[in-house]
Parts: C-alpha cells; sequence; structure tokens
C-alpha cells in the first residue's frame, strides 16, 4: 500500500498531539511495516501494520507471526477508557477510512460506529462494565478447592466453566 508512509507520519503527528507514544515499525522478519500507538489512557494499543500487499494486521501478528492463510483482522479494547476514548478512536478511524483506506472495515461492539448513539455506547460500557467485575467477584468467591490439580490446565478451565455456569444462572460457587 503506496498510503503507508502518509498515513504513518500522519498517526505520528496525531499521537503526539494528543500526547500519545507512538513506534515506527518495520520488521522484515515478520514481513510488517508501519506504527504502534500507545495512548495515555486504559485504552489499548492500536496497531496500524501492514504486509507487503497492504493488508491491516493484529500487534498479535508481529509478536507470534504470521502465514498467508491466517484470518487477518486487528481490534482494539477501549471498555476501561470510556466512552469518550472510545468516540475519538472512531473518529480517527473514520477520517483513515476517508482518507488512506477506503476499504476498511470497522465492526463495533459498542454499537457506535454504526449510530453514533453516544447513550447505547455508554449503556453497553456500562453493563460490560458491571459483567466483567460481577464475574470477576465471582472467580474470587469461588472455592478453588474443587480443583484438584491446579497445574492441570483442564481442571482449571473446569473450574472456570462451572464458575461461568453458576454465574450464567445466577448462583455463587461455594
Amino acid at each position: 500500500m503506496e498510503q503507508v508512509v502518509p498515513l504513518c507520519e500522519e498517526l505520528r503527528d496525531i499521537a503526539g498531539s494528543v500526547g500519545w507514544e507512538s513506534i515506527d515499525i518495520d520488521d522484515d522478519k515478520k514481513g510488517l511495516r508501519g506504527i504502534v500507538l500507545h495512548p495515555s489512557s486504559d485504552m489499548e494499543s492500536v496497531s496500524f501494520l501492514f504486509d507487503a500487499k497492504g493488508r491491516l494486521h493484529s500487534f498479535f501478528d508481529l509478536v507470534v507471526g504470521w502465514k498467508e492463510s491466517d484470518l487477518l483482522c486487528a481490534s482494539v479494547k477501549t471498555q476501561f477508557a470510556g466512552s469518550a476514548e472510545h468516540i475519538w478512536l472512531c473518529g480517527l478511524l473514520r477520517h483513515i477510512q476517508r482518507t488512506y483506506m477506503p476499504k476498511l472495515v470497522v465492526t463495533d461492539e459498542g454499537g457506535f460506529w454504526e449510530t453514533g448513539d453516544r447513550q447505547e455506547l455508554q449503556r453497553r460500557m456500562d453493563f460490560l462494565g458491571r459483567m466483567i467485575k460481577e464475574f470477576g467477584s465471582a472467580l474470587e468467591q469461588a472455592s478453588m478447592d474443587t480443583v484438584i490439580d491446579k497445574n492441570d490446565p483442564d481442571a482449571i478451565a473446569d473450574f472456570i466453566q462451572r464458575v461461568a455456569e453458576n454465574f450464567r444462572n445466577g448462583k455463587s460457587e461455594e
């Protein structure tokens, strides 16, 4: 993609103007180049990494590598940064879509990308925040004594599954 250099230059400028760090990536071994933005908030890093064909990759592909047959997608968790940061990121992605990547497809679990509805975004974020907190509490309250071998990944997975099932049914693990 011939737009990678100007896109990265603009993203570096934007990051600097909002107090984010940025790291330029040019990794011949993994076949990826671009930029990773590190927000100053609790939002995950935002990666714009491209292969030689101009396809967008996730940060995970940079870390572990990738194959041609892999499904390509990138994601950013904004849940812990709040709705204002989420909305700002959607604005940034819209600008990138209009200016550099017209075929960019965005799936927004918060619904803001599709609707622009700030209240619905906040409702979804609040709901997910409550579920994360409540499930975390359920895990903390559950007795690990029911796990026979804490070094056995299957036993731990079974334990978490039981807690999750009880959580869905409105019970706590005893």
